[in-house]
């Protein structure tokens, strides 16, 4: 028993519970060390003295209470309010619970007493208390003025401030924000007379939302910073506790500012400042609800004349807008239409009112429709549908659509045109996406092909020397008519490549093209077969267009025969002709008339994404060995060349139609005269060869050897000008065309300067057709010895003055 009563004593002196025994005379028999802290004394001190002597400012609480319990009263949870020893300065409450002690017979020998210091949760059942009364009184209260200063009381009263007061925050003529509004704690008239303050940094966070709390504000680095007085100002009370909390409405703007001080260092606290923090934030609320009631107030008394203006307003807007605005029920029939209805949709009011949206709707937007407003609640997302028009014409209409109990409500924009001019951009800009793509391969095959007649033209012309040795070799004739041809076809290959790049050299003359489809017509129809029908239309009295009718008549057959194939159990081709008004386009011809060559099949067709490629190079959909792929990107080529374009348009099981744009003619039909059969003028003697193309030249100066002239070669301008400065002066210059340094061209025009006699034949890949020169006599690569003889009998090699005709014999 001796061990559990010890424990029990070191249990006690370790509660945190103040505990303490008293005998009958109310003295101090036993504490434990809680009791002695709170009481500022040591433990042994307390025994045998009474509590008059420890603690005299609860002494008469505590006899009062003692006398309760001896009349046989249970004293539990009563508190004493007063200072101890440990906290002189401090009033503090005291929650004690009073219990008699009892010897064996049953009689009273002492009291038992717990202390519990309940100080600070009476304070702050206190501040809610006086929080709820402020906060009460604040609602009831609508009067700014007043409302402020029931703020500013309450607050000296929370925080035990000797000076309260509310700054407001409105800039005056100075400059300056705050002016003094409420005050508490001081006499009115010694603050105005110190003037309005300053926005010193005492004062400048307030307007930055910043709260300051300072145990002594008069040691703040941010204190007397500020001329003159640099500190209070004289007649200024004294503050040494300073607490400033800004208050601020719901939008952030800062009202003004709640400021308290107290002479003491020390006395505000965080809850302090916690408590201030509420109270400012309340003041702010019914600050502005004040101002709204005020507002209100004004607007009540003309609430019904602007009712009536917004009525007529609203009346206005639903009769003028140009948007459809309509109301319907959650069932979908329309309540109210305005009057946009009818000039957009062209049905009346009275018309649409008691029927359902899905009678006016496009029966395929149905079903997108009644998911965008199924279910919704408040706003509805934009969606976009479509809507029959009285005169059977359908238009787009975006709708923005709001859902409030059982009706709907919604503005809907028509955005037909719009989406067409959308939609027409998006065409534009695939037109100019498929020009570019075309016109960079363009470039790549050009020169490509450019390439090819270098190595085709030593190819073709030693293959034809070959041929004129060999002509009593049955086998090599044959083995070499073979390569011959297989050259050929290499060189129309070229051509085709070329004609695509729209680099090949055309003769464009107005040409009758309905002639020219009836001159052909026998042509196209063998090349057709029976199994198709071929018919020929074209409307009367039209223009003659722009073009090179060899090549033409070469498209219009390649073009025939695409449709043939397109055709393998027969059908019909019809090509038309027609006269049509072209607008300008981006990446299309330009604007003007033109005649429009059309080639319509009833074959297999095409989808969207082969009739997308359809014209680009060594695209087929024939298989492997039936085509080259290059008859359509020829047609293209040439179409552009001639400053027209090509249309395709073609859907499977429907057919394909190709029209080809042709500038029409203000000239006349150019008639081409028969010329009468002369002998070829050439002019024999020395001939100055120029090529950078080493095969290329030593085919070229064979031939020219053979058919009569004295051959010096240059592999370059800059060689063959050095040649004649030192002395040479040929009869005939034959040079490449494109070549390093100087075009074959620019060689001719030079060389002429000092030689205006001499002749000139450019022989060109035709990669670059635009500086070829019209006046100068051109010969196209690859070319064979007869192609050479042609062309250097042309009018244009020598100058008319001076050209003196031969005959030669033919070779």
């Amino acid at each position: 028993m001796e061990q559990v009563a010890e424990q029990l004593a070191a249990m006690h002196e370790a509660s945190p519970i103040a505990l303490a025994m008293l005998d009958l005379d109310l003295r101090y028999l036993w504490v434990n060390d809680r009791l002695a802290a709170l009481n500022g004394i040591e433990p042994a001190a307390h025994l045998g003295r009474t509590i008059d002597q420890i603690v005299p400012d609860l002494a008469e609480q505590a006899r009062t209470i003692f006398a309760r319990m001896m009349a046989g009263e249970a004293v539990r949870g009563v508190e004493l309010v007063g200072a101890t020893g440990g906290s002189p300065d401090r009033t503090s409450v005291w929650r004690q619970h009073w219990m008699p002690i009892r010897d064996a017979n049953g009689r009273m020998v002492a009291v038992g007493v717990a202390s519990e210091d309940v100080t600070e949760e009476r304070r702050a059942q206190r501040a809610v208390e006086a929080l709820n009364r402020i906060n009460t009184a604040l609602a009831a209260e609508h009067d700014v003025e007043r409302l402020v200063q029931m703020v500013t009381d309450a607050g000296v009263e929370l925080t035990g401030a000797s000076i309260g007061a509310y700054f407001h925050n409105v800039m005056d003529e100075s400059g300056e924000r705050l002016h003094l509004f409420t005050l508490a704690g001081h006499e009115r008239e010694d603050f105005v007379r110190l003037g309005r303050p300053r926005a010193t940094d005492l004062f400048e966070p307030i307007f930055r939302n910043v709260v300051i709390r300072s145990d002594d504000i008069t040691r703040d680095p941010r204190y007397g910073g500020n001329a003159p007085f640099n500190g209070m100002p004289p007649g200024h009370p004294d503050v040494a506790s300073y607490l400033a909390v800004p208050v601020v409405s719901g939008q952030g703007r800062v009202l003004g500012g709640l400021l308290f001080g107290h002479p003491r260092p020390g006395v505000f606290t965080a809850r302090h400042e916690a408590l201030i923090v509420g109270l400012a934030a309340q003041t702010a609320v019914a600050i502005e609800n004040a101002r709204l009631l005020t507002a209100v107030t004004a607007a009540n008394e003309t609430l019904e004349r602007r009712v009536a203006e917004r009525t007529a307003e609203l009346d206005r807007v639903w009769t003028m807008s140009r948007d459809l605005l309509v109301v319907l029920g959650l069932d979908g029939v329309f309540r109210t239409v305005n009057p946009a209805w009818t000039a957009i949709l062209g049905h009346r009011p009275d018309e649409v009112v008691g029927r359902s949206y899905l009678d006016f709707l496009h029966p395929d937007d149905a079903e997108l429709t009644r998911a965008a407003v199924a279910g919704g609640v408040g706003q509805v997302p934009v969606f976009e549908n479509r809507y029959l028009a009285a005169d059977g014409t359908i238009r787009w209409i975006s709708w923005l659509t709001a859902i409030d109990g059982d009706l709907i409500y919604a503005s809907g924009r028509d955005v037909t045109e719009s989406r067409e001019k959308d939609e027409a951009l998006r065409r534009t800009e695939g037109a100019l996406r498929q020009s570019q793509k075309m016109e960079a391969m363009g470039q790549l095959t050009g020169g490509v092909a450019h390439d090819f007649n270098n190595l085709l033209t030593p190819i073709l012309g030693g293959l034809d020397l070959l041929r004129r040795k060999s002509e009593g070799d049955t086998r090599n004739l044959r083995l070499i008519d073979g390569a011959i041809q297989s050259a050929e076809r290499a060189r129309t290959l070229v051509q085709r490549l070329l004609a695509f790049a729209r680099r090949q050299p055309l003769q464009p003359d107005a040409v009758d093209l309905a002639a020219m489809m009836h001159d052909m017509s026998a042509l196209l129809a063998t090349t057709l077969g029976p199994q198709v029908r071929l018919v020929l239309a074209a409307e009367t009295g039209l223009p003659p267009a722009v073009v090179d009718r060899n090549q033409l008549e070469m498209a219009l057959l390649n073009l025939a025969v695409n449709a043939r194939d397109a055709m393998p159990e027969g059908g019909e081709l019809k090509i038309a002709l027609s006269l049509r008004d072209v607008a300008a386009t981006p990446g299309g011809p330009a604007a003007g008339r033109y005649i429009c060559l059309s080639v319509a099949d009833t074959g297999t067709g095409m989808n969207a994404e082969t009739t997308a490629r359809a014209v680009e190079p060594f695209f087929s959909t024939k298989g492997v060995g039936r085509g080259s792929g290059l008859g359509l990107s020829m047609v293209h080529g040439l179409a552009r060349q001639l400053g027209g374009a090509l249309e395709l348009e073609s859907a499977p099981g429907v057919g394909t139609t190709a029209r080809l744009l042709l500038p029409a003619s203000a000239a006349p039909v150019t008639v081409a005269d028969t010329p009468a059969v002369q002998a070829a003028p050439v002019i024999l003697g020395r001939v100055l060869l120029v090529d950078d193309e080493e095969a290329v030249r030593g085919a070229a100066a064979q031939m020219l050897s053979e058919i009569g002239y004295d051959v010096i070669e240059a592999d370059g301008a800059a060689a063959a000008i050095a040649l004649v400065e030192e002395g040479l002066a040929p009869d005939l210059l034959v040079s490449d065309h494109l070549m390093p340094g100087m075009t074959g061209t620019e060689l001719a025009r030079h060389l002429r300067g000092r030689l205006p006699a001499m002749g000139v034949l450019i022989v060109s890949g035709y990669a670059d057709v635009a500086t070829l020169s019209p006046d100068l006599a051109h010969l196209p690569k690859p070319f064979r010895a007869t192609d050479l003889s042609a062309a250097l009998a042309g009018a244009k090699v020598f100058p008319v003055a001076t050209v003196d005709v031969i005959a030669l014999d033919p070779q």
